[in-house]
């Protein structure tokens, strides 16, 4: 996991599609099965070895030796990820109550529902 003092960087277009790969696959994907995975425009080997090492710099994925290659997989899940984003924005406001109002007033029912639902488990978990 990232260490928690530091900020979670943003992704880049790129960055957010080899992410999306490796959290879509349960396996750790060496860099040419990363490659195959991102199908719709043609992109070569080096430059997706590239984000991969700018991504593991970042501290989002880990890389370890195998036989031939190096593997990657995420240090955090998508959820995790974007949960910390979300803090990382509400600590930047001066008024948490009034970002928070403006947040949920703009989410749909099913996110609604999801929302009462995160509060509640987490009032059962305290």
């Amino acid at each position: 996991m990232p260490d928690p003092m530091l900020p979670l960087p943003r992704l880049g277009a790129l960055e957010r599609r080899v992410m999306d790969v490796l959290w879509d696959c349960p396996d750790d994907l060496c860099t040419r099965r990363v490659l195959e995975r991102l199908t719709t425009t043609p992109l070569a080997y080096t430059t997706i070895a590239t984000v991969l090492t700018n991504l593991t710099r970042k501290g989002l994925t880990e890389r370890f030796s195998t036989e031939r290659s190096w593997a990657y997989r995420p240090r955090l899940d998508r959820n995790e990820y974007v949960a910390g984003l979300m803090a990382q924005e509400l600590a930047v406001s001066d008024d948490r109550a009034r970002a928070l109002h403006h947040l949920v007033r703009g989410l749909g029912p099913d996110d609604m529902a999801a929302l009462r639902e995160a509060i509640r488990q987490a009032h059962a978990s305290a």
